[in-house]
């Protein structure tokens, strides 16, 4: 935002300098707006945006410096092929360049100190994994440097289990210690984590996707402290944590951007149909209340975003029971009441679910919840399914559209659900979640939900 404030800036600046106080032109205008577009796609693509930028400040400004360069280029090319070049003030172009670079070259030099004197104090500070390989070397001299560079250790892992590398002796500073892998995906939700540091071990022959195939179960950036030639790693950016070189090996399924356009999406859009489904939700309500004794709503944990647990709100449809046993509502299931059959026939008991969308638990599109009880059950029993909390759980989802929704009473049945998620997953786009939205109304009533 800041980079755009600057051309922005710059642009106004140039024009006072140039003709005053007098109306901005349109072919200003028209410039402004076209560089603003070349900005957000060359200073991404050369890697003058973002963290990376920031906390090495000189690498940055040489990085920001060539990408500004590039940017002039593209508009002067653009203006020479349309030849609108000299509908421009060339003096009014000289004062943009000049003082959209200084600009830029300030901006950046705030940011930078901002983030050192941010993790100085401690409120900026990223909070790391450290996940490592059998027979993996320096991994205590990789964590005391991490430390040094005040990275906050929040786990040690080793990803196979097995003794630590510092024979087993307790440590403050390793942070919370898992036994292996699996134990550290099922507890993620407990840790606040910016990313994965992955030690791999020289006498380790598995490949690289093999070692880190359970972290690909959640969402987490990995990096790996690269320790020779792996294909995995070819054509992947590097970078420096504190004063280690680590290349990137996976990242979020979303993008910062990605996750601001979907909550976006999910506050629009779960607002809009709240504020439309208003009427039909207070009818349900009193039928329910007409129907049976009990409240309205029905409460239940669930685990959403990598695996933390949130309360998912539904319109009640069953009598009140106690059942030790969470079961999944069968055919013919003496346990639900007239009104609430209809209403979980049409999925209509899941409208308060748009409070847990605006709240943020929740998104419109996205892998169902299910039950604390199912998800420790089936997450012994399939092994990718933990990957489906990748992503916030969703009031429908592509499994849903195509049918896989209602009682899971056997394993394929719960596979082939799992396999629609993760391919949502892996395939999000504002276009797929529209696509799926306009499918959901036509399947709501299916044959498999009772």
């Amino acid at each position: 935002m800041t980079d755009i404030l600057s051309v922005v800036f710059g642009a106004y600046l140039a024009h006072l300098l140039r003709f005053g106080t007098g109306p901005i032109r349109d072919d200003e205008i028209a410039a402004l707006f076209l560089a603003i577009l070349v900005l957000l796609f060359v200073f991404p693509a050369l890697r003058a945006t973002g963290l990376a930028a920031l906390e090495h400040p000189w690498r940055g400004l040489k990085r920001v410096t060539i990408a500004f360069s590039l940017m002039i280029a593209v508009l002067m090319v653009i203006g020479f092929g349309l030849r609108a070049i000299e509908e421009y003030s060339r003096l009014w172009v000289v004062y943009w360049i000049l003082s959209s670079y200084v600009s830029l070259m300030s901006t950046r030099v705030w940011w930078a100190g901002l983030l050192k004197h941010g993790v100085e104090v401690g409120f900026m500070r990223e909070h790391v994994a450290l996940v490592y390989a059998k027979g993996a070397k320096h991994v205590d001299d990789i964590r005391h440097q991490l430390q040094r560079s005040l990275y906050v250790i929040e786990a040690t892992v080793p990803i196979d289990g097995g003794a630590r590398p510092n024979d087993g002796l307790c440590d403050e500073s390793e942070g919370r210690v898992y036994r292996n892998a699996s134990e550290f995906v099922q507890s993620i939700g407990e840790l606040e984590l910016d990313r994965a540091i992955l030690i791999p071990s020289a006498s380790d022959k598995r490949e690289l996707q093999d070692v880190s195939r359970p972290l690909r179960m959640v969402s987490l950036d990995v990096d790996v402290v690269p320790g020779g030639y792996d294909p995995a790693l070819l054509g992947r950016s590097s970078r420096l944590v504190g004063d280690i070189p680590v290349v990137s090996l996976m990242t979020r399924p979303l993008s910062d951007l990605s996750v601001l356009v979907k909550r976006l999406e999910d506050l629009i859009l779960g607002t809009l149909f709240f504020v439309l489904l208003t009427p039909v939700m207070a009818t349900i309500a009193l039928l329910i209340k007409l129907d049976s004794p009990g409240p309205v709503l029905f409460r239940q944990a669930r685990a959403g975003f990598n695996n933390r647990p949130f309360t998912v709100i539904k319109f009640r449809s069953m009598r009140l029971h106690d059942d030790a046993q969470v079961r999944q509502a069968a055919r013919d299931d003496d346990r639900i009441t007239r009104i609430g059959r209809f209403l979980r026939r049409t999925s209509l008991d899941e409208l308060p679910q748009l409070l847990n969308v605006i709240a943020g638990d929740m998104s419109l599109v996205g892998p169902r919840p299910h039950a604390l009880a199912h998800d420790r059950e089936y997450s012994h029993a399939i092994d990718s399914y933990i990957a489906r909390h990748r992503m916030k759980p969703g009031l429908t989802g592509w499994a849903q559209v195509n049918g896989w929704r209602g009682e899971t009473e056997t394993l394929d049945k719960m596979r082939n659900r799992i396999e629609h998620d993760l391919y949502y997953v892996d395939e999000w786009s504002l276009y797929f979640d529209l696509k799926i939205i306009l499918m959901t109304p036509r399947v709501l009533k299916h044959e498999n939900a009772y």
